[in-house]
C-alpha cells in the first residue's frame, strides 16, 4: 500500500488489504501450528515491512497480536506487550536502519536476528516476572529458537524474491485497473 495510498488517510482499499494480509499472517500460522516454530510469520512481516507503509504494518501487527493472543489464550499483560514489541521492531528497523536492504540473503540473516529477538523477549516474562531459572529456560528453549531462526532464514531466502515480485505485480495490476 506504500504504492496504493500515500496520503495519511485510510481508504477502503487500505482497510481491505490490511484485513486480507492480517488474515494471511494468522491463517498460515494456524495451518503450520502442528510443526512447532515452523511458520511463515517472520518472512511475511519482513515482506510487509518492505512493501507497505509503517502505519499499515502497525495495524496488521496490532490486529494479528490481538487475534493470536485470543486464539492461544496468551492475551494479557504478561505476554502480549513483549510479543508486540518484538514484532513491531521488524518494520521499525526495516523502515529506518535497514531501509535500503532488499537482498533476500541479507533479509534472511536479519530474519534470524528478528526471530532470536522474539524468542529472547520471553526471557522478561518467564525469568524476571515468573522467576523461572534462566539456564533452565534457555536450555529448554534453545531447540525452538534454532528451529524458528532456521525456518525464518530458509523461507525468507527462498520466498522473498518471488513473493515480492508477485506482491508488486498485484499492486501494479490494481493500479492499472483504475
Amino acid at each position: 500500500m506504500q504504492h496504493l495510498n500515500k496520503s495519511n488517510e485510510f481508504k477502503v482499499q487500505d482497510i481491505a488489504i490490511i484485513s486480507v494480509l492480517t488474515a494471511i499472517l494468522f491463517v498460515q500460522e494456524q495451518i503450520l501450528s502442528f510443526i512447532p516454530n515452523v511458520q511463515l510469520t517472520f518472512f511475511l512481516i519482513i515482506l510487509f515491512s518492505k512493501k507497505l507503509r509503517f502505519i499499515h504494518n502497525f495495524c496488521i501487527l496490532t490486529i494479528y497480536v490481538i487475534i493470536d493472543g485470543i486464539m492461544t489464550s496468551s492475551l494479557g499483560l504478561l505476554y502480549t506487550p513483549f510479543i508486540f514489541i518484538s514484532l513491531i521492531l521488524i518494520p521499525i528497523s526495516l523502515k529506518t536502519i535497514f531501509k535500503n536492504v532488499d537482498h533476500p540473503t541479507i533479509l534472511a540473516f536479519l530474519g534470524i536476528g528478528f526471530s532470536l529477538i522474539y524468542c529472547w523477549m520471553f526471557i522478561i516474562p518467564f525469568v524476571i516476572i515468573l522467576q523461572t531459572n534462566f539456564f533452565v529456560y534457555m536450555t529448554q528453549d534453545i531447540i525452538y529458537e534454532v528451529v524458528l531462526a532456521s525456518s525464518t532464514f530458509i523461507t525468507t531466502l527462498v520466498l522473498y524474491k518471488p513473493i515480492s515480485s508477485l506482491f508488486d505485480s498485484l499492486i501494479n495490476r490494481k493500479l492499472n485497473h483504475k
